[in-house]
C-alpha cells in the first residue's frame, strides 16, 4: 500500500532543565537460541524435565505433568511449529504461522492464572520496552469458528479475548499494568471488529523497574469451570533494556516520553493528531500499522521539550483498525486508531 503523506507541527516549550544523557543496553529475547527437544524437534515444552528456558535476559517457566502419559499443563513452550491452519490439539502453533518477521522460533504461553516470565542478569529491576504478541492457532480458529466449549466470537454477543500484563518487583506486584485485546468485536461497526492473525508490537516502556512479568487472559466467554476460549498466545522479540543517566545527579529521572499519548479524533474519517508532551528534545519514530502487521506510514523528526503534534492524513485508509507507535530512545508508546 501507499505510504501516506505525513505533516508535522512541532510546538516548542521553553527549556529550563538541563537535558540528561542516556546510554542504554537492550537484550532481546527472540528464542532463536532455545533447543527443541519435543514433538520432532519442533519444540521445547519442559517433557524432558529441564523446567523451562532463557533467552536474552528473559527466563521463561514451563511445567510438565506426568499424569496422563504426560502433558504441557502451565507456563512457556518454545516452538517451530508451522502450523496456522489446525485446531486442537495443535498447542503449539501460531495463527501468523511463523515467528516475527518470518523467524523460525517464538513462544507460546498457557495458563489458567497468572504465567510469569523473570528477567535475569543485567536486566533484573530495569525497563520492558515492549514485545510482540499474537494469537495462537488454537485460540483464533476457536474464536473464528466456535468449537465443543465456545461459539464464534460475533458482534452481536460483543465477544473479546484480552491479555493483560503486570509487573512484579520484589516479589511485589504493582498496579502497573498494559493489555492488549487479542480479539474485539464490541463495535457497532462490524469493519472494526477483528481477530489478531498476525504479530504486533505492544509498547510496555511505563513498565520500569521490573523483575518479573505477570500475563494474564480474559475473555467474554466464560463457563461454570471458568474461560472457554482457550488460555493460549504467542509472543517474540521481547525487548528488555538497561539505561544510566550520566548527569541527572540530584536522581529526578528526566523521561524522554511521559506516557501521555492522545490520538484524535479516535475514530477518525479524514485525518487524525498524534499529541504528546516530551521532557528532553529526542529524535522520535512514528509508525502506522495495520493489523497484519505492514508498515504503512513512517517518519523520524526531532522533537523538543513541551507539547508535540503530528498530523496524519488517513482519508485513503480502508476503514479498520490501526497502530500508531512512537519510539524514542527506550521508549516506545502504542495507541490504537479507528479509521471510519
Amino acid at each position: 500500500m501507499k505510504k501516506q503523506l505525513l505533516s508535522i507541527a512541532l510546538f516548542v516549550g521553553v527549556l529550563t532543565t538541563t537535558m540528561a544523557q542516556v546510554t542504554t543496553t537492550t537484550q532481546i529475547s527472540d528464542f532463536e537460541n532455545v533447543v527443541l527437544t519435543s514433538n520432532h524437534n519442533k519444540v521445547y515444552n519442559d517433557s524432558t524435565g529441564g523446567g523451562g528456558f532463557t533467552s536474552g535476559n528473559a527466563y521463561f517457566p514451563s511445567k510438565w505433568d506426568t499424569s496422563y502419559g504426560g502433558y504441557w499443563s502451565s507456563g512457556w513452550a518454545a516452538s517451530s511449529v508451522n502450523d496456522s491452519t489446525n485446531a486442537y490439539p495443535n498447542l503449539y502453533g501460531c495463527a501468523a504461522y511463523k515467528g516475527y518477521n518470518n523467524s523460525n522460533k517464538y513462544a507460546v504461553g498457557t495458563t489458567s492464572g497468572s504465567l510469569i516470565m523473570r528477567m535475569t542478569d543485567s536486566l533484573i529491576g530495569k525497563t520492558v520496552t515492549g514485545l510482540y504478541i499474537c494469537n495462537s492457532t488454537y485460540a483464533y480458529k476457536s474464536m473464528k469458528n466456535g468449537d465443543a466449549y465456545e461459539p464464534a466470537f460475533t458482534a452481536h454477543n460483543k465477544d473479546w479475548f484480552k491479555l493483560t500484563v503486570k509487573k512484579y518487583f520484589g516479589g511485589v506486584l504493582a498496579n502497573d499494568s498494559g493489555e492488549v485485546y487479542l480479539a474485539d468485536f464490541r463495535y457497532a461497526d462490524t469493519t472494526q471488529n477483528y481477530i489478531l492473525k498476525n504479530w504486533i508490537w505492544v509498547g510496555f516502556s511505563s513498565l520500569q523497574n521490573v523483575d518479573s512479568l505477570s500475563f494474564s487472559l480474559s475473555s467474554s466467554q466464560n463457563g461454570i469451570y471458568g474461560m472457554n476460549t482457550p488460555a493460549f498466545f504467542c509472543i517474540d522479540n521481547v525487548t528488555l533494556s538497561t539505561f544510566r543517566d550520566t548527569t541527572d545527579i540530584a536522581g529526578i529521572k528526566n523521561n524522554l516520553l511521559e506516557n501521555n499519548l492522545q490520538v484524535y479524533p479516535n475514530p477518525a474519517v479524514t485525518e487524525t493528531e498524534i499529541v504528546y508532551n516530551t521532557t528532553t528534545s529526542v529524535p522520535v519514530n512514528m509508525k502506522l500499522i495495520d493489523l497484519l502487521g505492514n508498515e504503512l506510514v513512517s517518519q523520524r523528526a526531532q522533537t523538543f521539550v513541551g507539547l508535540n503534534k503530528f498530523k496524519i492524513d488517513v482519508s485513503t485508509l480502508p476503514a479498520g483498525v490501526y497502530y500508531i507507535t512512537l519510539n524514542a530512545g527506550s521508549n516506545l508508546l502504542t495507541k490504537k486508531l479507528i479509521k471510519q
